[in-house]
């Protein structure tokens, strides 16, 4: 008698969609085609691109070697660039972190006006890309900036800072942009962890 049981259930999975091994993969297969075509495909392309001597507008494709390689290792616009990126991602990186944990444990915190606060918080990380640099661009004009305005009346600085035209303020100013952006994020995600751990 539980032979036939058996019998009669396997002769009803039949179809695709009782057999979960084969339902599975076809679930799965658009994600890994759309990781394929979006990443992969890239990433391979990328790697013969700088084996070769393709350029924009040009797109015929002729082994070079190591030749790209060595033109840029040998390029001081490009050490300079790295020094720039490492500095960049190591202080924003560091300050959005500390801010993030700073603002997280603000938002956990049971006082009146916490909806404001988060309010407030979140808006950076909001705001939509094109009006933030915007009014980021009016922030740091050289001329009508506000905040040349507000250290000039503090005593901080006596002319207007070019703050875009310098190396180090213009490191400085994009820097402070990145983390005024990436902070709220950075606090929702530790808020999120500090929330979810038991008292």
């Amino acid at each position: 008698a539980p032979d036939a049981a058996s019998e009669a259930v396997r002769a009803r999975k039949t179809t695709p969609a009782d057999r979960e091994g084969f339902l599975a993969w076809v679930m799965l297969l658009p994600a890994v085609v759309y990781i394929i075509a979006l990443v992969g495909v890239p990433f391979l392309l990328a790697i013969a691109f700088a084996f070769s001597d393709v350029t924009t507008g040009d797109p015929s494709f002729d082994w070079v070697g190591f030749a790209n390689f060595e033109a840029i290792f040998a390029d001081g616009v490009f050490w300079r660039s790295l020094g720039n990126t490492l500095l960049f991602t190591t202080v924003s990186m560091l300050l959005i972190v500390v801010f993030g944990k700073i603002l997280a444990n603000i938002l956990v915190a049971d006082f009146r006006g916490k909806w404001v606060v988060r309010f407030l918080v979140l808006l950076p990380w909001t705001t939509p890309v094109a009006l933030s640099t915007i009014s980021w661009l009016w922030f740091l004009d050289s001329i009508y900036s506000p905040v040349d305005w507000v250290l000039r009346s503090v005593g901080l600085i006596e002319e207007n800072v070019v703050w875009l035209g310098g190396p180090g303020t213009a490191m400085t100013s994009v820097i402070a942009v990145h983390v005024w952006r990436l902070t709220p994020l950075a606090a929702v995600i530790v808020m999120a962890g500090l929330v979810a751990i038991p008292r």
